[in-house]
């Protein structure tokens, strides 16, 4: 709610978006939802491309928004890996091209964006009209991969997050939350493009501020799925991505990842030359 004159704010609504991964279905219909959720802000934690067939439309969509309605957005690790892959990967080891592959595709469809993509901020705060503060990183105060998860103790939680603002929002592990440690609110919006909590459906989060204080809400959002699955195939992006492209289409029908799994339990074996990529991926696509 916005005051008029000589009144004071009493409530304010925030969305936050983050892991799109490219899925531009999903993201159309996070876009639908958010016009009837109506947020006075929408903040988005980064990895938008990557991960995903539609990097250049989901992108743009986002640019769109940040010019016209003052979306706000941070840099993911997926942001961070285009950019390191634009600078050129030959000084990689063979097997390493092949693992990301898939990012070299994304940065070759978006690699005009890339100066304004390395322009965003880490990290983000806003404040609600009696100052306590909302704070948006992509995973947490210690890394763009230093994930929060819901099973964590509270000082693991605090220790990610110190010093820890009255709210703070995050992404990265695509699996949502909501936790309230010692005054703080630890909000994980999950992911709009590819879920890892076995739900399907996107998923954002809207918080509330009143004066008692923030509070949050996980969004879940059905869309079509079987047109993102298509796009990996008519964007080119299952056979021109590289070896690893199989598997990121099945953590999106799985709605659980799988990428983990293969640098857990394959990455070693590849590394020693014991398994090529393409032979790696091949075994664990058929566990």
């Amino acid at each position: 709610m916005v005051a008029g004159a000589g009144e004071r704010e009493t409530s304010m609504k925030v969305a936050v978006l983050s892991d799109i991964h490219a899925n531009y279905a999903a993201l159309e219909a996070v876009l639908r939802h958010l016009e009837g959720a109506s947020p006075q802000a929408v903040l988005v934690g980064g990895d938008i491309i990557n991960r995903g067939p539609d990097p250049a439309r989901c992108l743009e969509i986002i640019l769109s928004r940040m010019r016209t309605d003052g979306w706000r957005v941070i840099r993911g690790n997926h942001e961070d890996y285009a950019l390191r892959a634009a600078e050129g990967i030959t000084h990689l080891a063979p097997w390493e091209q092949l693992v990301i592959a898939h990012t070299v595709w994304t940065v070759d469809r978006i690699r005009n964006h890339l100066p304004r993509i390395a322009e965003w901020p880490d990290q983000l705060e806003i404040n609600a009209p009696d100052g306590s503060a909302l704070v948006l990183l992509h995973a947490s105060r210690k890394g763009n991969r230093a994930g929060l998860y819901e099973f964590m103790a509270d000082q693991e939680l605090l220790d990610h997050a110190h010093p820890a603002p009255s709210a703070i929002c995050v992404g990265h592990t695509h699996v949502p939350f909501i936790r309230r440690v010692q005054g703080s609110l630890f909000v994980n919006a999950g992911a709009v493009g590819m879920p890892f909590d076995g739900d399907p459906r996107a998923s954002y989060a809207l918080l509330d501020w009143s004066p008692s204080g923030w509070n949050a809400e996980i969004i879940r959002v059905p869309y079509d799925r079987e047109r993102t699955e298509a796009a990996y195939r008519t964007s080119g992006y299952l056979e021109q991505g590289g070896p690893m492209v199989p598997l990121i289409l099945q953590e999106l029908q799985r709605s659980t990842s799988r990428l983990g799994a293969w640098h857990r339990r394959y990455e070693p074996q590849v590394t020693a030359g014991k398994l090529t990529v393409p032979e790696s991926v091949s075994a664990l696509l058929a566990e």
